[in-house]
């Protein structure tokens, strides 16, 4: 009968009740691991499969944190999508509070990248919404893209792409 009474509660702003749930969220689906098994398969010429590596759900920094909070205050979603035998994407499906140089430096030190991997690549030169590296993997292309967004309250923040080939970039 307990659960029929009505107490009052202390009222919680959105604000605390969002960083609470970020700070409890726990997943094992580390990006730098997915990437390292993408790379690590396009290396030895294994085929890409949707059905090894397609997903949809949260990825994390390794200590099980997720990458972002989205604009709804849930953890940000990523999809891994397979696109050919020889190329997988992974991208963050909402915007939300993301920060694309810490994603891209934990990236580059999980995969053991130092900028003389780095392609130089003159796409995208006059758009000042889109920042473009590419790491040269032995042969496998990471090309690492973040372009400006808004959505329609209003909120900007970044779409990331992160593009693992065995296709050299133009």
């Amino acid at each position: 009968m307990s659960a029929c009474r009505k107490t009052s509660a202390p009222e919680q702003k959105a604000e605390d009740s969002i960083s609470l749930y970020a700070d409890e969220y726990h997943a094992d689906n580390d990006i730098a691991m997915t990437v390292r098994s993408i790379t690590d398969a396009l290396r030895v010429g294994e085929p890409l499969d949707t059905l090894d590596y397609n997903f949809e759900g949260i990825l994390t920094d390794g200590e099980g944190h997720p990458l972002y909070t989205d604009i709804q205050g849930t953890p940000g979603s990523w999809d891994v999508d397979v696109i050919s035998p020889t190329t997988a994407v992974i991208r963050n499906v909402y915007l939300g509070d993301l920060l694309p140089d810490d994603l891209e430096s934990y990236l580059a030190s999980s995969l053991n990248l130092s900028p003389e991997n780095i392609i130089e690549t003159e796409e995208f030169d006059d758009d000042e919404e889109t920042q473009l590296v590419v790491y040269d993997i032995d042969g496998v292309y990471l090309r690492i893209e973040t372009r400006a967004a808004v959505a329609p309250n209003g909120l900007e923040g970044p779409l990331m792409s992160i593009i693992a080939t065995k296709t050299p970039p133009l």
